[in-house]
C-alpha cells in the first residue's frame, strides 16, 4: 500500500459512505495540507515581488553603467562617482560592480579591487578571474597589454563575445572628451587637430577659422583627414563649403604628381566627377588608373608615426589621448578612396568589354595588394574587398581562392579579438596600450590572439 497521504484518500470523499470519525480526519488532513501550501505561496510570492524589484534596480543601473563605462575608459577624474551612481540603484549589480573593480585596479588599490571580485555576483565568474590573474602578472610583465594577453591565454582563452558584465565595445568614431572644453588652452596646432577631429559635425562659427587653418597646414595626413570628414559631414552644406579649400591646399604641398598613390587616387576621382556626372570607368580612366600604380607609397606617413604626432597633441589636452590619436590614424588612412573604386568599378561594368573587365580586374588586385602592405585592419580589410572584386572582374580561380583564403583568415583574427573582448574591457591603461601596439603593426596584433606569432 502507498504511504502517500494524497493517494490514501479517498478519489471522491464527498461521495464514499464512511463514518463521523474518519470524515472529520480527512477534512483535518485537507486543512493541515492546506495550512502546509499557505506559506509555500507566501513565499512564493515575496520571491516574485523581490525579483520583480531586483529586475527593476537593474534596468535602471543599466544606462546608468554604460554612462560610467565611457567615463571610465577615458580615466576621467569623475568616473568613480557615476559608478556609485550605478551601484546606488543596484548594489549588486554585477556589470557597476566590475566596473568598480577596473576603476580599482587602475588607481592601485588591488586590495580593494579583489574584495569587489569576490562579490557574489561576481566570484568566479570569468571576467573576474581574468582580472585578478591580470592583477598577479601586471607587476613583472613588460607592458599592461602583456599581461592581459598572458592571462587570457593562461585563463584557456575565455570568450567574452557575448559578456553580460562588460561594456559595449569602445568603438573609434566615439568622443570620450569635449573638445570644445580643450579648445582655449590649445596651441594652434592642437587647435587645427581638434578641429579635424570634430569636423563632421562642425558649426558655422568654426568654419572660418577651420578653412584659415587649412591654407597654414603642411601636415598631408591632416588634410585626407578633413577630406574624410568632409565628406561623410551631416551638417549644413559642409562638403559643398569646406572641400574646395582642402583639394587646393592638398595640390599645394603635393604638386601635380602626388608622390602617394592615396592622394592621387583622390585627385583621380574629383577629377572624374567633374568631368562626368555618371562618374562611371572607360578605357581612358583605366589606362590612367594603371599609370597611378606606378607611385611607389600608398599614403606618405605611416599608422605609427601619425599615431604618435596625434597621440603627442592631444596628451594633456583630452582624456584618453591615444584612443583620440587613433581615430585621427582610422581617418588618414582614406578608406572611402578604397571603396569609392571599388563602388565604381561594380557600377561601371556592364559597360566595358570583356577585355576591360579583365583590365579592371588586375588593377584593382594591384590596388587591393598595396593597401593591404598598410597592415592595419582597415587596409587589410578594404585591400581584401578591392582583391576580390578583382577576382570577380578578371575571372582569375586561383586569385579568387586566394582571396577567400585571405577573408576567412582575417575574419578568424577577428573573432579571437572578440573573444578576448579586447576593446571592452574599461581599463584606460590597457586600452591606451592597445591603441599604441595597433598602431605600430595591427596585422601581428591581430594574428597573436589567434594564436599566431608574438604580440608586437
Amino acid at each position: 500500500m502507498s504511504n502517500d497521504p494524497i493517494r490514501s484518500e479517498p478519489a471522491t470523499p464527498e461521495v464514499e459512505p464512511s463514518s463521523g470519525p474518519q470524515r472529520r480526519r480527512t477534512r483535518r488532513q485537507l486543512l493541515l495540507w492546506a495550512l502546509g501550501l499557505t506559506p509555500i505561496l507566501a513565499g512564493g510570492g515575496l520571491t516574485t515581488f523581490r525579483w520583480k524589484r531586483k529586475a527593476e534596480e537593474e534596468a535602471r543601473a543599466a544606462p546608468l553603467t554604460q554612462a560610467a563605462a565611457y567615463y571610465l575608459f577615458a580615466n576621467h577624474p569623475e568616473a568613480g562617482i557615476h559608478i556609485e551612481k550605478a551601484l546606488r540603484e543596484s548594489s549588486t549589480y554585477a556589470p557597476a560592480l566590475l566596473l568598480r573593480a577596473c576603476a580599482e585596479l587602475e588607481a592601485g588599490n588591488e586590495a580593494a579591487a579583489r574584495s569587489t571580485l569576490a562579490h557574489t555576483s561576481l566570484r568566479d565568474t570569468p571576467e573576474a578571474k581574468l582580472l585578478l590573474e591580470l592583477a598577479t602578472r601586471r607587476p613583472d610583465s613588460p607592458s599592461v597589454r602583456q599581461a592581459f594577453f598572458d592571462a587570457w591565454k593562461a585563463l584557456g582563452h575565455p570568450d567574452f563575445t557575448k559578456s553580460a558584465l562588460l561594456p559595449e565595445p569602445l568603438e573609434q568614431d566615439i568622443l570620450l572628451a569635449d573638445p570644445e572644453a580643450s579648445y582655449e588652452r590649445a596651441n594652434e596646432a592642437q587647435r587645427f587637430a581638434l578641429n579635424v577631429l570634430t569636423l563632421d559635425s562642425c558649426h558655422k562659427k568654426c568654419l572660418f577659422e577651420i578653412d584659415g587653418q587649412f591654407m597654414k597646414t603642411t601636415s598631408v595626413p591632416l588634410l585626407v583627414s578633413s577630406h574624410e570628414q568632409v565628406n561623410r559631414g551631416s551638417e549644413w552644406n559642409l562638403r559643398e563649403l569646406m572641400l574646395p579649400s582642402v583639394l587646393y591646399r592638398l595640390r599645394e604641398l603635393t604638386g601635380p604628381s602626388p608622390r602617394s598613390l592615396q592622394v592621387a587616387l583622390l585627385f583621380f576621382f574629383h577629377a572624374l566627377d567633374e568631368r562626368r556626372p555618371s562618374a562611371l570607368f572607360n578605357r581612358g580612366d583605366l589606362a590612367t588608373l594603371e599609370k597611378l600604380l606606378s607611385i611607389p607609397e600608398w599614403k606618405p606617413v605611416s599608422n605609427e608615426q601619425h599615431f604618435r604626432e596625434m597621440r603627442a597633441l592631444f596628451d594633456g589636452l583630452l582624456d584618453a589621448p591615444g584612443h583620440h590619436a587613433w581615430r585621427m590614424v582610422f581617418l588618414a588612412q582614406g578608406p572611402s578612396l578604397g571603396m569609392k573604386l571599388v563602388r565604381r568599378a561594380q557600377a561601371s561594368k556592364d559597360q566595358l568589354t570583356d577585355d576591360e573587365q579583365q583590365w579592371l580586374g588586375r588593377l584593382l588586385w594591384e590596388y587591393g595588394k598595396r593597401v593591404s602592405q598598410e597592415r592595419s585592419h582597415v587596409e587589410l580589410d578594404l585591400g581584401i574587398r578591392l582583391q576580390r572584386v578583382g577576382s570577380e572582374l578578371s575571372r582569375h580561380v586561383p586569385d579568387k581562392e586566394e582571396v577567400v583564403d585571405r577573408w576567412m583568415e582575417l575574419v578568424s583574427w577577428e573573432q579571437a579579438m572578440a573573444r578576448a573582448g579586447c576593446y571592452r574591457w574599461p581599463l584606460p591603461s590597457l586600452q591606451e596600450d592597445f591603441y599604441a601596439a595597433r598602431a605600430r603593426d595591427e596585422d601581428s596584433w591581430m594574428k597573436a590572439f589567434a594564436g599566431v606569432g608574438t604580440l608586437p
